[in-house]
Order: structure tokens, then C-alpha cells, then sequence
């Protein structure tokens, strides 16, 4: 039904909706703003420390200089030396820090003017900060999702570690490392490619008595969705499949985690863990592993346009490790992307996960290590490089014609998806012949 009426109202206030000017300016975006007032700012603060008169190019040297406090200072020192105005925002001190240092630069000297104007130009960001995020915690996250240097990337981390706090207090269980590893190899038939799937948790804590301990299975999944029904070899040949999971006993905690149905709801993906009490003494290491031979096309089809080792994050973790292993006959040498994706309104099909929509950056690095089970090392995982030999005696193959692609993440985001993935090249004429 069409409505005629030329205005329309806010039920629950009353206000009457207003509509563009015509000729209005546009309204000013938050980036150009910031920008704007921030170099400004730093400009001003620059030109406070050069009247400085004393040696002040370091931030110990400014604490002498006006007698504040050594982290004040240091905040100070790095506004001015930023590389740009957005990179300078997380830094600038609150409003009272301020005061105290333009104080003592006055104190010390400093000519009113360019005290004032310094004055003038923080009064200008705290209005910055009032009208387009409301508190500086919120503007910190604005301005860092701008800014793409180190100091943005540590601001994130803060978040991250903060959110992993609150959550396993909220959700009653914390894992210190998730484990996902995959090895790639040219199965007998050119078009397809044998899999070997390691996944596990180290160091699973439940924080209370009452708290699920629910983990992902090793599934195998095409990019659209659909499960693989590929026949699963257990590389522990003493593990009982029955739960779902194929544990590779040896590198398991003692003694060995037991499982239980999870709620049916959750799907063959999840498993339950059987508590063995409350806190680090009674944490739960398990790794899981299996080999399916011929077990994902090897090219570019209509289901697999991509080659990813994908990890669902649904327990706060420390550490997120994801390694590639894939042997050299098999593409090359890669540059495989990671990507996280947010999940908080439902699981996206994996065929978007190279997609920028519902991504969290900053992304994080895939390094590619050398060849052979040496530089699996990591204290994140002890004995990982003998799990290394363990997988690749099973499998029959030499570990030092594999390649390690490496993506690790702290405090990875709950929930989301994190893929270490690249594109699958089309089959050559001969293979696909």
C-alpha cells in the first residue's frame, strides 16, 4: 500500500523525520574529521615540546623537563612522532593528562600561545570524541580500525585479550592453545588429493562445575557447505572411533580424555568432553587426527573454488594455531591469505570466506616456514615436531617435501571462522583428461 502522507513521525517520540536541504553541505565523514583535528593537535603539541627548554626527544627526558608523570610524557612523544594523524589517536592523553601537561609547559616557560592554542586544539578532539563515539574506548576502536600500523594492531590485541577474559568467566572454559594442522599430498588419482586433519586443544580448563565442555569434531567440508563423506583412517590404529573423535593417544593428557554425546541440537560437529574437575590441575590436552585418502579434488570445481584449512572458534583460546603442510609436487610454492570471519549472526557459507564482507582485520600473517617436521617447533605445542614425525611415519610419506604455511593468532574473536586459504588453480589439460 503506498502512503501519500508527506511526513512521517517516531511513534515512540514524537519527532517529526527531517530531510536534506537541498544545496546542504555534505555532512563530514569521521575519517576526514579526525584527520583533520589530529594533525591540528599534533601540530600544537609538537610546537609545545620544541619551546620546551631543555633536551626532550625522549620521553624520560621530557619527564625531567616538566616533572610529570613518565607515562604522560611518553603518550606525549608518541602523538608527536606518529607516522600520521590517524596513527596518533589511540595515544593522545585524556583530558586531564592533558592539563597537567600544558601546565607544566607553562610553568616551564612555554610562550601562552602556543600553550592556548594546544588547549584549543584538545578541546577540539574532545569533541571529536563526544559527537562520532560517545567515550574514548569506542573512539579507539574507530580510529584504530583506520589506522594500519603496529600500534593499531596492539590496540586490537588489548580488545581481544579483554573480550577472551570476560568471556571465559562468562562461559566457564578456557583453552590455552586450538590446534588446527592439515597435510596435503597428490593422491593416486592426479584430480584428487589425499588429507591428513590433526585438530585438538591443549590445556582445556572448565572455570566451573556447571560449564559444557563441548569441541569440534574433525569434519570434512566442501566450500558450499556439504559434508565429505571421504572414509576416515585413524593414524593411531589403538583409538576407539566410537565418539567421533580419532584420538592420537600419545599426545594426549593422562588419563586419556573420555568423551559423551553432546546435545543433538549442535550436529555431528561437536563433541562433549567428560570433566575431570575444575581448574589447570585438571585441564584436558586432546589431538585428534585421521587420513582420508583421495578425500578433495585437487582443481577448481563448482563446489571447491578454493584450498582452506578452516577452524570454527567457539571456546576462548589464548593461542590459535593453523598450519598448512603441502607437499612441493603438489601446486609449488603458495602465498595462501588468512581470513576471519564474524559469525555473530550465524554460521556464512565457506564459499565467501575469501569475501571482505563480515571480515575482522587487521588480517593476520600466513608465514611459510621451510620443509620438513623441524619447523613445526613452537613452545605453543610442545613436542609438536615429534607429532610431526608421527603423522608423516603414518602416512608414508618424507615431511622434509612438505611445505609449512603458519597463521597464528592470540586471542582469536568467539565466534567466527578463520581460514588459511587460497584460490585452486584449473586442471591442466592432461589432468583433466
Amino acid at each position: 500500500m503506498r502512503n501519500h502522507s508527506k511526513h512521517s513521525s517516531t511513534a515512540d517520540s514524537g519527532a517529526t523525520a527531517t530531510y536534506p536541504t537541498p544545496g546542504a553541505a555534505e555532512p563530514v565523514s569521521f575519517e576526514a574529521e579526525a584527520t583533520r583535528i589530529l594533525h591540528r593537535l599534533r601540530t600544537a603539541l609538537a610546537a609545545v615540546v620544541d619551546a620546551v627548554p631543555e633536551p626532550k626527544s625522549k620521553p624520560a627526558e621530557l619527564q625531567r623537563a616538566l616533572g610529570i608523570d613518565f607515562k604522560l610524557a611518553w603518550r606525549i612523544i608518541k602523538v608527536i612522532g606518529a607516522h600520521g594523524p590517524l596513527a596518533a589517536g589511540p595515544h593522545v592523553p585524556g583530558p586531564g593528562a592533558l592539563r597537567t601537561f600544558l601546565s607544566a609547559a607553562r610553568k616551564a616557560g612555554v610562550q601562552g600561545r602556543l600553550v592556548d592554542a594546544a588547549a584549543s586544539a584538545a578541546a577540539d578532539f574532545d569533541q571529536l570524541v563526544a559527537s562520532h563515539a560517545g567515550d574514548r574506548t569506542a573512539f579507539d576502536s574507530m580510529i584504530s580500525s583506520l589506522a594500519t600500523t603496529e600500534d593499531a594492531r596492539q590496540i586490537t590485541l588489548q580488545h581481544r585479550r579483554a573480550a577472551f577474559r570476560a568471556q571465559s568467566h562468562i562461559l566457564g572454559v578456557q583453552t590455552r592453545v586450538q590446534l588446527k594442522c592439515v597435510v596435503v599430498q597428490p593422491a593416486l588419482d592426479p584430480n584428487r588429493l589425499d588429507l591428513v586433519r590433526i585438530s585438538g586443544l591443549l590445556s582445556l580448563r572448565q572455570l566451573r562445575p556447571n560449564a559444557p565442555l563441548i569441541v569440534p569434531r574433525i569434519s570434512l567440508v566442501n566450500d558450499d557447505g556439504s559434508v565429505n563423506d571421504g572414509y576416515r583412517e585413524p593414524l593411531d590404529p589403538s583409538c576407539d572411533p566410537s565418539s567421533g573423535v580419532m584420538l592420537l593417544n600419545d599426545f594426549c593428557s593422562q588419563p586419556p580424555p573420555r568423551f559423551q554425546p553432546a546435545p543433538p541440537e549442535l550436529g555431528p560437529e561437536y563433541g562433549e568432553l567428560v570433566s575431570q574437575g575444575l581448574g589447570k590441575g585438571a585441564a584436558i590436552t586432546f589431538i585428534g587426527g585421521h587420513l582420508v585418502r583421495s578425500a578433495v579434488p585437487r582443481y577448481r570445481d563448482e563446489q571447491n573454488p578454493i584450498g582452506a584449512n578452516f577452524v570454527r572458534v567457539r571456546i576462548p583460546s589464548e593461542v590459535l594455531l593453523i598450519d598448512l603442510l603441502i607437499h612441493e609436487d603438489t601446486y609449488g610454492v603458495l602465498a595462501p591469505v588468512s581470513r576471519t570471519r564474524a559469525e555473530h549472526f550465524g554460521e556464512l557459507p565457506y564459499l565467501r570466506i575469501l569475501d571482505e564482507t563480515h571480515q575482522l582485520g587487521p588480517h593476520a600473517p600466513v608465514d611459510h616456514l621451510g620443509k620438513g617436521c623441524s619447523v613445526l617447533y613452537t613452545p605453543d605445542v610442545p613436542g609438536y615436531a615429534e607429532l610431526g614425525r608421527y603423522v608423516f611415519e603414518r602416512l608414508g610419506s618424507d615431511p622434509e617435501h612438505f611445505d609449512l604455511y603458519r597463521c597464528r593468532i592470540e586471542y582469536p574473536v568467539l565466534p567466527s571462522t578463520v581460514a588459511v586459504a587460497f584460490e585452486l588453480p584449473v586442471a591442466p589439460e592432461s589432468a583433466a583428461g
